[in-house]
């Protein structure tokens, strides 16, 4: 069991800690990362801002419930030469005669009535938002969803990083057994140049994964709206939930999947926009009211100034007649849009369903193959220890050991892999279900 305690060591140093050159690694759990993005994540931020102006959309004034007022100003001016000869021979002549006119006032337009299309435009401005709120879930979720994707393939990472380097060791040790051997004439240059090719082969593996860990630790960075290069370790192993149950799962997904609660939002937008063109077949009446300022003069003509005001209002009533069949024509393709809606939400509904079942699946045949491969490895592991003991007593060959090593390392590869894609499918059933988003 000294190989097993030796596989799940913590590791002291990797490439990414080598890269920034000794820098404090802080250590970062999964719920923190999923904190750290939910406040920094772009998409979301992005998401969040295009709700907003939704918010921003929802008001009266929008939907044409309020009255519209308009001031209005115009300063006229002008320098004319006018020369006038009247029927009795009297004659007017008048060189740069200016003239200037000044028009203000303020008027209202007020739809008091529209057939209900404000009430039904009104109304879609409402389910714009909550669809928009949806769609921020929705990013939400899947910043979620991936953060925490990242976050576990960085564990299973840095755990074959640490079975790996212990067997680095190991090669080291039988490159030094061999090396001690030969010396003595009791082994062969062949088997310590062999256990140096099996342990160099071993490092090679160890600074690809490195790499590999170097690039996920970027991606989650930016994943979590932060500097790329921040150092920081993670979880040891990867604990698995108990098994979902998966009526609760198909019932919870019916209820707070955000895919299918935006496709309710869709249907019932779409319903609403009959509603509103329905409305076009109604009269209009709308009122409306002023004050007018207008102030006049002039150096020629009859009049030398002139001045009036007051007020002024009315009522318009308009009913449509005809249109060249255009409401009748919007009306069919607004029906056409509500049945699209309904099987749109139908199919999503039934492809929701068939994820959720193969996901369920695959993940109970996973717990079921980490079970067997679990006892494979401590099967391995047996089989390694018997063949290390015999290859100390010169009993075994360097190929034999190696052989033994290789199939500890594939087992324990295996058990390390399965962990990993069992947890990233209970994620998943999370996201399916609605349930991926922290309480607050």
């Amino acid at each position: 069991m000294e190989y097993l305690s030796r596989l799940v060591k913590p590791v002291v140093i990797t490439a990414l800690l080598m890269c920034s050159a000794g820098a404090y690694s802080q250590f970062l759990s999964a719920e923190e990362a999923v904190s750290i993005a939910l406040q920094n994540n772009y998409s979301i931020r992005l998401s969040r801002l295009d709700e907003k102006i939704l918010e921003n959309n929802l008001n009266k004034g929008y939907a044409g419930f309020l009255p519209v007022v308009d001031a209005t100003a115009t300063q006229n001016n002008s320098i004319t030469n006018s020369r006038q000869e009247y029927l009795s021979g009297q004659v007017n002549e008048r060189d740069k005669a200016k003239a200037s006119s000044l028009n203000a006032g303020v008027g209202l337009d007020w739809t008091i009535f529209n057939g209900f299309r404000m009430f039904a435009g009104y109304d879609i401005l409402k389910r714009q938002l909550e669809a928009g709120r949806i769609e921020t879930r929705l990013e939400v979720e899947n910043a979620v969803s991936n953060v925490l994707n990242l976050y576990y393939q960085l564990v299973e990472l840095r755990q074959k990083v640490r079975m790996l380097e212990a067997s680095v060791q190991l090669g080291r040790a039988r490159a030094e057994i061999a090396d001690d051997k030969l010396s003595i004439g009791a082994g062969s240059r062949l088997e310590l140049l062999q256990a140096r090719v099996d342990m160099n082969a071993d490092i090679s593996e160890l600074l690809n994964l490195n790499d590999q860990i170097t690039e996920t630790t970027i991606n989650l960075n930016l994943l979590l709206g932060r500097n790329a290069d921040v150092a920081f370790s993670v979880e040891d192993t990867i604990v698995l939930v108990s098994p979902p149950d998966l009526t609760a799962l198909r019932l919870s997904m019916q209820q707070n999947n955000a895919g299918l609660q935006l496709n309710r939002k869709n249907l019932e937008i779409a319903s609403l926009n009959l509603r509103e063109i329905r409305g076009r077949y109604y009269p209009e009446l709308g009122v409306n009211a002023g004050y007018n300022f207008n102030k006049q003069e002039s150096e020629s003509g009859f009049i030398k100034s002139g001045r009036s005001d007051g007020f002024n209002y009315g009522l318009t009533a308009r009913l449509p007649i005809l249109n060249g069949l255009n409401n009748n024509r919007d009306q069919q393709n607004a029906k056409i849009r509500i049945e699209s809606a309904n099987l749109a939400y139908e199919s999503f509904l039934a492809e929701l369903d068939a994820t959720l079942l193969s996901t369920y699946s695959i993940y109970m045949n996973k717990l079921k193959n980490i079970e067997m491969e679990r006892q494979n490895l401590e099967t391995a592991l047996t089989n390694f220890d018997i063949a290390n003991e015999r290859y100390r007593l010169g009993e075994l060959s360097g190929i034999e050991i190696r052989e033994a090593q290789q199939n500890l390392l594939e087992a324990q590869d295996r058990v390390i892999t399965l962990v990993y894609q069992a947890r990233i499918l209970e994620v998943e059933m999370l996201r399916l279900s609605g349930n991926i988003i922290p309480a607050e």
